[in-house]
């Protein structure tokens, strides 16, 4: 089991997506649906930006903008990266799958979790109801082929050195997985707390829990 350091307690209700940038890390809570940027040291806030979505659950940045997963509302959100105000919205791949509820009557259509911006090109996109991740032109928001999670709850992810590092919510588990076939590399068992967002900063991966507001981190294997 890898060693788990605890950082600090997001200042949110519900954290659910995590993108790291290079002064600080980005948070979308699903519960606000505020974008927070907080400071890797203490997670002191330096940036609170209201959005349109709707229980969001991911989050990434890139081409001058951010994009965030609405789950509710089964879209994309590009997002200004200046007030949080809505550039535009698209629908989420597999869009339509009914997520697994323990209760069925509270069983619902949702969206995307994870998301990793690669470039001008190419966009990840974790959708746990189609327990799939698609791989998206950033440009036209159409997909361009997608790979299966190992497991029913894909959410947060990051890409390094080639390869695709996917949390599991469902199981605890992080897995190193090949992005053009799925294969299982490596995993990393993470029994507590939930892994919900998951973003890659300085050797280290960084992971929020929903549940307990925790931030922490484990080392890059």
């Amino acid at each position: 089991m890898a060693e788990i350091q605890e950082r600090w307690v997001h200042p949110g209700p519900q954290p659910n997506g995590m993108q790291a940038v290079e002064d600080g890390v980005w948070i979308i809570d699903q519960t606000d649906n505020y974008l927070y940027k907080l400071a890797y040291e203490d997670g002191s806030v330096m940036e609170k930006l209201p959005t349109e979505t709707e229980h969001s659950s991911g989050v990434t940045v890139g081409g001058g903008h951010i994009w965030v997963a609405s789950t509710y509302s089964t879209e994309l959100f590009k997002v200004n990266a200046g007030d949080g105000g809505t550039v535009a919205r698209y629908d989420t791949p597999g869009k339509g799958v009914v997520a697994f509820a323990k209760d069925p009557a509270n069983a619902r259509v949702t969206g995307a979790h994870g998301m990793e911006w690669i470039d001008d090109d190419n966009m990840w996109v974790a959708v746990p109801p189609a327990q799939k991740v698609y791989l998206m032109d950033p440009k036209t928001m159409t997909v361009k082929r997608d790979i299966d999670s190992p497991d029913a709850r894909p959410h947060g992810l990051f890409m390094h050195e080639g390869s695709m590092w996917l949390a599991d919510t469902g199981i605890g588990k992080i897995h190193k997985l090949n992005p053009d076939t799925g294969e299982i590399l490596d995993e990393i068992d993470i029994p507590a707390p939930e892994v919900h967002g998951m973003t890659l900063h300085a050797g280290e991966i960084w992971f929020c829990c929903a549940e307990s507001r925790r931030v922490c981190t484990v080392p890059l294997p």
